[in-house]
This record gives C-alpha cells, sequence and structure tokens, in this order.
C-alpha cells in the first residue's frame, strides 16, 4: 500500500478541512465521499473528482476503500464508526469520538478486537505552541506541578444553535460548552498534566435557549496530588483564552503570548529560607518559541493517522487517548446533577442513566 485510501462521511463544515488535509497528504488519498445532503456531496465530489454516496453504508462496501474520517454530528459518530469498524475500515473521528464514555468504550474494544486503527481528532494538540509547552512540563523545566488553571471562555450567538437542529440538545450534541469548543482545552489540560482522579463541577445554562450548558466550571485533583482550575462558556463577548501551570521550579502562562518562568530555588526552599515572611524571590522569564517548520492542525492528524495505518502503529491520538477528555467532561456534567464530587474512571451506568433522563425531559411536552 503506498497511499492509504480514505473516505469522507459529511463533506458541510469540518468535512471540507478533512478533505483539503487529504488531498494535500502525502500518505493519503481522497477515494470517495458520502453526505445524505445532494448538492452539498455531488459538489464535493466534483470538485475533487471522486464518487460521491447519499448513503455511508453502499461507500463502506468499496473494496478499495482503506479507512473513513468521521465528519457528523456527534450523535453519529458512534454508530457510524462501529458499522465503518465492521466493513474492515480504518476509523478516525471528529472530537467527541462520541455523546458518552461508554460509547468510546464500545468503539475501542471493536477496534482492538478487529485489529483495525481507531484516530480521534485533536488537532490543538499539533500546534507548535502546545508542543512546545508539552515538552517544558515532561522534561521538567518547571518542575513537579502543583496546581494549574484553564480559562476557555468563547462566545457563541443564538443563531448558532438555531442554524442545526442537532446542537444545543443532549439526544444529539451530547452537551453544550464542554462537548462542542472546551473539549480542546480538556484535552490539553490532561495531556499537560495527566490524569484527573476527581473532579467536582458546576453547569448551568445561562442565556441561551438550549438545553445543554453554556457554562461550566470544575475543580480537579489529579493522580500527582495536583489541583486544577477549568472553567468554559460560549456567553463571554470579550473572550478569554487562559493557561497558567505552575511547578515547584516555575510556571507557564499563555494568555495571547506565552512565556515560562524559572525559579533560581524552588518553591519548597524560598517558603522554608529566610526569615521574612515574603521574602524576595528570584526567576527570570523566557518567551516559549515553538518550532514552526513542523506541519500542524488537521493535515497532521491524518498524516499521522495515514502512517500508522502503513506502518501499523498506532495513532498518535488513538481511542483511548481520545476517550480522556469525553470521560473528564462527563464527569463534569454527572458531578453537577449529583451535587457531588466524582471519581474516575466515571461510573459508565451512571452516567448512561443521567443522559438517558436529560433526553426523555426535553421530549416530554412542557
Amino acid at each position: 500500500m503506498e497511499k492509504v485510501k480514505i473516505g469522507v462521511i459529511g463533506v458541510k463544515g469540518i468535512g471540507r478541512i478533512h478533505i483539503n488535509s487529504i488531498v494535500s497528504s502525502e500518505n493519503a488519498e481522497l477515494l470517495a465521499i458520502a453526505d445524505i445532503n445532494e448538492e452539498a456531496g455531488k459538489t464535493a465530489a466534483s470538485n475533487y473528482k471522486v464518487e460521491w454516496y447519499k448513503n455511508y453504508e453502499e461507500m463502506l462496501e468499496l473494496e478499495d476503500l482503506d479507512a473513513v474520517t468521521i465528519c457528523t454530528p456527534h450523535f453519529l459518530h458512534s454508530q457510524m464508526a462501529l458499522k465503518a469498524l465492521d466493513h474492515d475500515k480504518h476509523v478516525l473521528v471528529e472530537k467527541p469520538m462520541a455523546i458518552s464514555v461508554s460509547e468510546a468504550d464500545e468503539m475501542i474494544q471493536r477496534s482492538r478486537k478487529k485489529g483495525l486503527k481507531l484516530g480521534v481528532v485533536f488537532q490543538v494538540r499539533t500546534m507548535p505552541i502546545n508542543r512546545e509547552i508539552k515538552r517544558l512540563i515532561d522534561s521538567g523545566e518547571i518542575g513537579e506541578i502543583y496546581r494549574a488553571c484553564i480559562e476557555a471562555c468563547y462566545f457563541r450567538t443564538q443563531a448558532y444553535y438555531n442554524r442545526d437542529a442537532w446542537r444545543g440538545k443532549w439526544a444529539t450534541e451530547g452537551g453544550g460548552v464542554l462537548i462542542n469548543q472546551a473539549i480542546h482545552d480538556i484535552d490539553l489540560m490532561q495531556w499537560f498534566l495527566g490524569r484527573p482522579v476527581k473532579i467536582q463541577g458546576q453547569i448551568d445554562t445561562v442565556y441561551h435557549d438550549i438545553e445543554v450548558e453554556d457554562l461550566a466550571s470544575a475543580t480537579m485533583l489529579f493522580e500527582n496530588g495536583a489541583q486544577g482550575i477549568f472553567q468554559a462558556s460560549t456567553i463571554d463577548p470579550i473572550q478569554t483564552k487562559r493557561l497558567e501551570v505552575c511547578g515547584d521550579k516555575g510556571k507557564i502562562e499563555q494568555d495571547g503570548g506565552a512565556r515560562y518562568a524559572v525559579l533560581k530555588k524552588t518553591v519548597k526552599e524560598y517558603i522554608t529560607s529566610g526569615e521574612a515572611w515574603d521574602n524576595k524571590q528570584e526567576f527570570q522569564w523566557f518567551e516559549i518559541k515553538p518550532k514552526t517548520e513542523m506541519i500542524s492542525g488537521h493535515r497532521a492528524v491524518i498524516e499521522d493517522f495515514a502512517q500508522a495505518i502503513l506502518s501499523d502503529r498506532e495513532p498518535s491520538i488513538n481511542g483511548e487517548e481520545g476517550r480522556k477528555a469525553l470521560e473528564i467532561l462527563n464527569a463534569i456534567i454527572l458531578s453537577s446533577f449529583e451535587g457531588k464530587a466524582v471519581s474516575l474512571p466515571i461510573n459508565r451506568k451512571a452516567y448512561d442513566d443521567l443522559l438517558e433522563r436529560l433526553k426523555k425531559k426535553q421530549e416530554s411536552p412542557s
């Protein structure tokens, strides 16, 4: 196999980015597309000189098809992935990989049983600045992490939710800002810091006419004892994207630009030294300068996924990696409704039961 032949399911919105990334890839080739929207499907097929299928299951019958990318609304991700795996196709699925962590479990189990690759799109990890922050943390440059804070405050109008019928509903979107916008920020937090073991969450619907949350907050306890604070929204016209990670040798700040500081002594040494209650601490700031020559974004994810198939290795963001952020946001939602902290691994049945209640509550007549 010289190139991985890929079919794209869903060509509107993010699907167009997948198509462009595939055709510009050295390791992948666009073989076909599938979309229930005839106009969008035929137009894309004509532009790229490939076959269009209204029914994606017909596309899965193609013998030459090696893999698919899934770019459809959230509630379709799991069932489409399972169907593709049953047709012996490798699968790359857009975030979120599913609506619930139990759906993600089934996808992972099926891919393992079939010996097929399952990848999840978290392209924000590939951005040069985030790769460099990850390197700084992993190298121990700022020492053992003891606290972190992320604000991921976006803005969406009501028209955004009204535009597509699946948005803003528990049954079809599976959540609000957490599962749609801030899932990238949640993924970065756990990628940088490791897995949380306990989460206390609070969600609310403040301003939008939707079923799901437009404001969410959480405190997290990580495996190494570090504490994290996370807040996200789609109600901030003055948008905020901020990261702060503190270690016993320094800290990282990202707020527009990015920089890190290195202390002359460790935090503990400063605390135990000197008689003054606030003795002067010495440190130096450095600008974070990422390597910009590397490819990033969706193209990087698709290149990696195709190479994983060609080399028979795991994708950098496989099913298990993609499941981590989903489990965290499921935990924030579960904690909010239960009114108490929840431990990870999350209780799958508890979350599935909650999701079913939320779906039925919205389906019932008012």
